[in-house]
């Protein structure tokens, strides 16, 4: 008989419980965090699925009764001819050690392994080399030192956005290196800025810093593809979680890569009193990155008024409109970006 593959309609609950049914077969549950579901048939019978959100790849299955017949390979270019009509090129997904093969066999290339061989895959062999090249030739732009290689250090920021805590933790890390690499996360949260808000706001919070260079993460620097728990709902962070400590470890692991490609020796990360899932991610990248010989320096926010400068807080004073609060943790340009934007009054500074 005939396979076909088809996506899945979301308000059609017999689909959605066989698409559980058949993830629950192979011990995998349906992400939370999912754009669009696909899956292959024969007549009715649901044979295999996945998901889909941005560009990563999730809750992917074949019935484990109708595995070795080709039915991966077939979802995967159903997946991919759908990806392309929804202007998607790039795709990335956590393997499980013993799908890599599988994976492989589809076109995908292992980026990195954690502890476990948990992969983190692509489904290009050049688009990260792309990456590492390019934020090469930028940097070798930046002024460097006389004699010898520059001491380089790397900030990974969401900055949601820029305040005077990102500022004082950029120029900190530039007391303690020639050259300084800052990867805004180019994946958007599910509340706050866009990348392109964001990477504007810190472009200009940096451009009277010759010896910086401001740059996108790419899916390689707590995304949706490394690091997914990142961008699930804030809730209590359970430490001994194999999938968290997957996903920490990979991305760790990616760093690694971006950082021995680069000669990067130092990453700087603010203290986190804050968020659960932070504090978990700087002590789980603290561990991976001295394997690497990759210093990790955790820096103690800058404090105000005896309160941590805070981007979440300045998000809440720009929804009350408290322009007072906000503008005193912001710098100029950030403040000026927001004025711009009409986020204030540009003459009395009261929210609209």
């Amino acid at each position: 008989m005939q396979v076909y593959s088809r996506l899945i309609d979301p308000k059609d609950a017999e689909q959605k419980k066989a698409q559980q049914r058949l993830l629950a077969e192979a011990g995998i549950r349906l992400d939370p965090l999912i754009d669009w579901s696909i899956a292959l048939y024969e007549e009715d019978e649901m044979l295999a699925t996945a998901s889909c959100f941005r560009y990563t790849l999730r809750s992917i299955a074949v019935s484990p009764e109708r595995r070795g017949i080709g039915l991966m390979a077939q979802l995967i270019t159903a997946v991919e001819k759908e990806a392309a009509k929804r202007g998607l090129k790039r795709l990335l997904l956590i393997s499980q050690p013993t799908d890599r093969k599988l994976f492989s066999a589809v076109g995908f290339t292992k980026l990195v392994s954690n502890s476990r061989g948990v992969s983190l895959m692509e489904n290009s062999a050049s688009h990260f080399q792309d990456f590492l090249e390019k934020l090469e030739a930028d940097l070798d732009q930046l002024p460097g030192v006389e004699v010898g290689k520059p001491r380089r250090a790397a900030i990974v920021m969401n900055a949601n956005p820029f305040t005077k805590g990102h500022r004082y933790l950029v120029e900190t890390a530039l007391k303690e290196s020639d050259q300084l690499l800052v990867l805004v996360l180019s994946d958007d949260p599910e509340e706050g800025f866009t990348f392109e808000q964001r990477f504007a706001m810190v472009r200009r919070g940096c451009a009277d810093l010759a010896r910086v260079l401001v740059a996108p993460s790419g899916p390689y620097a707590v995304s949706t593809a490394s690091f997914p728990s990142y961008f699930y709902p804030p809730r209590e962070v359970d430490e001994s979680s194999l999938q968290l400590n997957d996903e920490a470890g990979l991305d760790a692991a990616l760093f690694a890569r971006i950082a021995e490609y680069l000669e990067i020796g130092k990453r700087f990360v603010g203290s986190e009193p804050t968020s659960g899932i932070t504090n978990f991610y700087n002590q789980v990248l603290s561990r991976e990155l001295s394997a690497f010989s990759i210093e990790l320096r955790i820096i103690e926010r800058l404090t105000q008024n005896g309160a941590a400068v805070s981007a979440s807080h300045l998000r809440e004073f720009l929804k009350d409109k408290d322009a007072a609060k906000a503008r005193a943790i912001v710098p100029a340009t950030t403040w000026d970006y927001l004025l711009a934007h009409q986020y204030f009054d540009t003459e009395s500074g009261n929210g609209k």
